[in-house]
């Protein structure tokens, strides 16, 4: 069902925790063999300073600040790289003070007619409910959270659906799933490079069924 109206597919690992912007450039990433030469050479520099780097290569796009990374791409073949890419880095940078990390699914889907894209805001929240109050009512967001993961006592996951943000898209909606990894533990210091790793697999396949079972009780 997922695959009908797929689109785009994105995917970013983000970090929460505590970094020296300016380390992350991509000079730094050559010298480190993460990425190529020319790959750096190309980066599309948006800027480079103490407080945020932000750039993009041809596959990835880079923001980092003093508390936050972001490592995103929206190309497929790239999502394995994308993993290894930030695995390097911080086994490179292992005694970053990391606090928690993110595995973010987006799809972007086209529910192809106007019919569907009504039907779809409705089914998830009767809209017919704001008739008397409203003229044509819409739904704009609507926010899932699941406080405890039953795989994983320090995760949450949250689920976030608007509509698409890109114009290109005719009856856009976009579905985000972050799965959200809290590394605070009294007993001991939680390894995230492996809990990455573990989870990686499981995380494309939990995602991708939230989002076909979604579609499947929606019935468009």
């Amino acid at each position: 069902m997922l695959e009908k109206y797929l689109q785009i597919e994105a995917l970013s690992i983000v970090f929460i925790g505590d970094f020296n912007p300016v380390i992350f450039q991509p000079f730094w990433l050559s010298s480190k063999e993460l990425i190529r030469e020319d790959e750096a050479k190309n980066a599309k520099i948006d800027i480079i300073h103490n407080e945020i780097v932000k750039y993009e290569l041809d596959w990835i796009n880079i923001e980092i600040t003093r508390n936050r990374c972001v490592f995103k791409t929206t190309k497929e073949p790239y999502f394995d790289p994308l993993k290894d890419l930030v695995i390097g880095i911080f086994k490179i940078l292992n005694e970053t003070p990391i606090k928690s990390f993110g595995l973010n699914h987006t799809y972007e889907l086209s529910l192809q007619t106007k019919e569907k894209y009504y039907n779809f805001g409705s089914k998830l929240t009767p809209l017919n409910y704001w008739d008397e109050e409203l003229n044509d009512p819409r739904l704009m967001q609507l926010e899932v959270f699941e406080k405890e993961r039953s795989d994983f006592k320090n995760g949450s996951r949250r689920i976030r659906i608007t509509p698409s943000s890109d114009q290109t898209i005719p009856f856009g909606v976009s579905i985000n799933i972050n799965n959200h990894y809290d590394l605070k533990s009294e007993v001991k210091k939680i390894d995230y490079i492996t809990l990455l790793e573990d989870n990686w697999k499981t995380t494309f396949v939990q995602t991708k069924d939230i989002v076909n079972k979604l579609l499947i009780k929606i019935d468009l």
